[in-house]
Formats: structure tokens, C-alpha cells, sequence
């Protein structure tokens, strides 16, 4: 097999979408489909089970994949060990982010790492909702902060570096205000603002679930494409929004309150990239914010002063 040949069937095995395969390659999607036609016929097999809604390897495909990948992997991981020793790490590395307490911790990260590597450029970008594996696989950024579950299959989440509490943020005028913290069975007596039609059903079941834990109904309402269009949203009455208490950085509106969720497990906000995009500047990133964690010092909770993730 020809170097293009390979780079085009693995890929596409990644993908299981030409055209997104033909976007990542820099080629036709018409340059795709030629050249999997071609292997097909050399092997004189199907390498790919193709309708009209998805793409899927066929057991002649899987097994090429089983003995192609670990030598294509042994093969980038020289390069890229040769690049990084003759080079070093300059490039440009692309992470998004969902709220503004993500962005500020980020923003740390990047003059850590930029600090210590001065050939490296960190460009940091929001993003929608839990837009994150959209954003990767689309490749709008390298590396997302993420708090919510993002468990695809070519995924890589790095360790723990932020651990917060759940709050529920809700209008000030709501009864619940009232009171100094809820449960999850109180998400009965109040709608919440519901999440895209894109959000992945893992990710809106986190934090849109559609029933309390003794059985009750949780309204949904109008869905949110941004933090901010959630808290406006929240904060002229639609209902309530689930959120990570970062405790600073972010003003809250007037019109809201932040309550803890006494029975609600924490959000964990951890890096997540695609395993075939990994390099040198990402590794270099991940690390960096794991030092910048470990002294990520944040002021109390309060209604006044409070970030989400």
C-alpha cells in the first residue's frame, strides 16, 4: 500500500464519514471514495459497508485496521519524536472552552506553558454548550475543557483538574431562592432551560435529566446555545440551569441566585482530545494546566461572584 492509501483507509476507519475524512486529509471526498475502490479491489474484498445514513468497517476492514494501526502509530510516533528533538514544540495549540471561569483557567495554563516554551502560541476559543466533540472532530480546536461526559470512541480525557460542586441557578424570585440549598427531586417544581438538539444523550442526561430520583417529571424549556444565553434565560424567568460552582471570575446576574445541589455529584472538568490528533504541544498543555490546578486557589462560593463550567 501506498503512504496515501494508508493515511485514506485509516482515516476513514476514524471518521466513518468521507466527507469529514476528505476534510481532514485536505483532498476531494471524491479522492476518498476513488481510492478505498481501489484497495477494495486489490484485496478483492469490501473494506467498508456503505448506506445512505452510515459507514462502517466491514470484518475485512477491521482486520486490516487491527494490523495497519500499530504500525502507522510506530511509524508518526519516530517523526514526531525526530521533529520534537531537532525542533522543539513550536506550533500553535487551539483549546476551547464553554464558560468564563474555564476561560480564565485556561488563559493561566497558556502563559505557564508559553513561559517555559517561547516557540509555542496557545490560541484559546469558546465554544457552544457542549460543543466540545463536535468542535474536536470538526477540527475547530485540538483540546477542549470539558465538565460534562465525553466518552466517543478516539477520545483522550486527561487526569482531574477540576473538581466542582453542583448549583442549580434559578431566577430570584422563584420560592426555591429562598431557601439555602436543594435536591435533585426540587428540579420537579421548576422547568430547565434544555440544551441543543446536538447535545450528545449522555451529556444531556448529566445535566438535563427528565426525571427526579423518586420518579417525578422534569420539565424541559427552551434550550441554550451559550452560558451566557442560559443564565440570561434563567435570569428573566424561563427557569433553572445546572451549572459547576468556580466561585470567581464571573458576575452573576442580578436576577439570579445560585443554590448548592446538596445530592448532585460534583463536576469534573478534565482535557479532552482526539488520540490521532495527539503531539508534543498537547501533552505539553495538559501538563501545564495539571500545575496550574494544583494551585488554582478559588474565593468562596457566593451569589455575587460565580463561574460555570
Amino acid at each position: 500500500m501506498e503512504r496515501y492509501e494508508i493515511e485514506a483507509f485509516l482515516a476513514l476507519a476514524d471518521e466513518l464519514h468521507f466527507g469529514r475524512t476528505a476534510q481532514r486529509l485536505r483532498v476531494s471526498t471524491g479522492r476518498i471514495s476513488q481510492t478505498i475502490q481501489a484497495l477494495e479491489r486489490r484485496f478483492g474484498a469490501p473494506l467498508f459497508e456503505r448506506t445512505s445514513r452510515r459507514v462502517a468497517l466491514t470484518p475485512v476492514g477491521k482486520q486490516l485496521l487491527d494490523d495497519l494501526r500499530p504500525g502507522h502509530d510506530l511509524v508518526q510516533r519516530a517523526i514526531e519524536r525526530a521533529t520534537t528533538a531537532g525542533r522543539g514544540m513550536p506550533g500553535v495549540v487551539e483549546v476551547g472552552f464553554g464558560s468564563a471561569g474555564a476561560g480564565v483557567f485556561l488563559m493561566e495554563a497558556a502563559d505557564r506553558l508559553t513561559a517555559a516554551n517561547p516557540g509555542v502560541e496557545v490560541r484559546i476559543r469558546e465554544l457552544p454548550l457542549y460543543g466540545g466533540a463536535a468542535a474536536l472532530h470538526d477540527d475547530l480546536v485540538e483540546m477542549v475543557l470539558a465538565c460534562h461526559p465525553m466518552v466517543e470512541p478516539g477520545l483522550v480525557a486527561g487526569p482531574v483538574l477540576r473538581t466542582l460542586p453542583r448549583l442549580l441557578a434559578l431566577p430570584r424570585t422563584h420560592p426555591l431562592a429562598a431557601r439555602d440549598s436543594v435536591s435533585l427531586n426540587d428540579l420537579a417544581d421548576i422547568p430547565l432551560i434544555g440544551v441543543p438538539d446536538s447535545t450528545p444523550s449522555e451529556v444531556a442526561a448529566d445535566r438535563t435529566p427528565t426525571r427526579t430520583p423518586d420518579g417525578r417529571p422534569i420539565r424541559h424549556v427552551m434550550s441554550a446555545s451559550t452560558f451566557q444565553e442560559a443564565i440570561s434565560l434563567v435570569g428573566g424567568g424561563a427557569g433553572a440551569f445546572v451549572l459547576g460552582d468556580e466561585g470567581s471570575c464571573y458576575r452573576a446576574y442580578p436576577r439570579v441566585t445560585y443554590l448548592p445541589i446538596d445530592d448532585a455529584p460534583p463536576l469534573q472538568g478534565r482535557l479532552v482530545w482526539r488520540e490521532s490528533r495527539e503531539n508534543a504541544r498537547i501533552r505539553a498543555f495538559n501538563e501545564a494546566a495539571l500545575a496550574t490546578s494544583r494551585g488554582d486557589c478559588r474565593r468562596p462560593r457566593g451569589t455575587e461572584m460565580v463561574t460555570a463550567c
